[in-house]
């Protein structure tokens, strides 16, 4: 039976969101560091959830062992370019771009590693 598209998103987003936040916030914890536990929910998660966004309604085919490094790629020259916007228009801090672009490329790689490509039924 084929997923509805709340589903799907549901299924890729959510974990590319909690599992970053959750796996930052307790390096956080544990270095005691307040920037990382701030960035853990905002600049670390919010982008590998966005990753993973564009990841399953982007294009389908290839072979896995492609499809994985072009989204990570992709995901993160997005997570630059948004993060470089950002900057120079003093919405964010430099410290964006160590936070937004490694976690967006992971989001996107993971993404495109866990979901299947298979031809939809007609």
């Amino acid at each position: 039976m084929p997923r509805t598209t709340l589903a799907t998103v549901a299924a890729n987003v959510i974990p590319a969101y909690v599992m970053p936040a959750a796996m930052s916030y307790a390096s956080a914890l544990a270095l005691a560091d307040h920037r990382l536990a701030a960035a853990s929910v905002t600049t670390i998660a919010i982008p590998s959830a966005l990753a993973a966004l564009a990841v399953t309604f982007g294009p389908r085919g290839g072979r896995r062992w492609v499809r994985v490094p072009v989204a990570a790629a992709l995901c993160a020259a997005l997570a630059f370019v948004a993060s470089l916007a950002l900057v120079h228009f003093g919405l964010a801090e430099s410290t964006l771009f160590l936070d937004a672009v490694p976690s967006a490329a992971l989001g996107g790689a993971i993404t495109a590693a866990r979901t299947s490509y298979r031809k939809k039924d007609s």
